[in-house]
């Protein structure tokens, strides 16, 4: 379930993936329930894609969000999102020790907050599971997925050289029936 909750650039809250298709995706609201359309020009990002910045590099939301559970027991953060700067920060110190001071910025504690309560409180709480079986199953699918298309793509090449083949033939009885009437 985690790998189907996203972030709609102008929309508030966290959303999860119903459908998609090449134009429109359609969102279902984590807050109120209400499904509504993300268009191709609205930003949509993937908790999965998402990392935060540390002194050492980048580290993904789901080790954040591990963190935070840990921290706080399975239970919601009780410091108030719109706390000043400098609790948010001493807060998010505990949660990710090595954060960057300087890319990281209060606004992005917040929502970090809110996302993590609102994923807590829907029960949304798979972000523990470890990712690597995740990628596991993926990787399966997606090896099931890429051997189906080498063998649509075998098959169909093997029709391409049938029918090449058989134009070349045409083409050399065409030629010579030509020659004969020319003589």
């Amino acid at each position: 379930m985690f790998d189907k909750i996203v972030s709609v650039s102008g929309k508030s809250g966290l959303f999860n993936m119903i459908s998609q298709s090449k134009n429109i995706t359609v969102v279902e609201s984590l807050v109120d329930g209400k499904r509504q359309p993300a268009f191709q020009d609205e930003k949509i990002v993937m908790l999965n894609e998402i990392a935060m910045y540390t002194d050492s590099g980048e580290t993904s939301l789901r080790t954040v969000l591990k963190n935070a559970f840990k921290l706080e027991e399975g239970k919601k953060i009780v410091v108030d999102a719109k706390s000043s700067p400098d609790v948010l920060r001493e807060y998010f110190a505990k949660v990710l020790p090595n954060f960057d001071k300087e890319r990281i910025y209060p606004t992005d504690i917040k929502k970090f907050i809110l996302w993590y309560n609102l994923l807590v409180e829907k029960n949304i709480i798979d972000f523990m599971q470890e990712p690597e079986a995740e990628e596991n199953e993926e990787t399966a699918k997606t090896g099931e997925r890429v051997k189906l298309a080498e063998a649509k793509h075998n098959t169909t090449a093997k029709s391409v050289q049938k029918s090449t083949k058989a134009n070349s033939t045409s083409n050399r009885q065409t030629t010579r029936v030509s020659n004969k009437k020319g003589s």
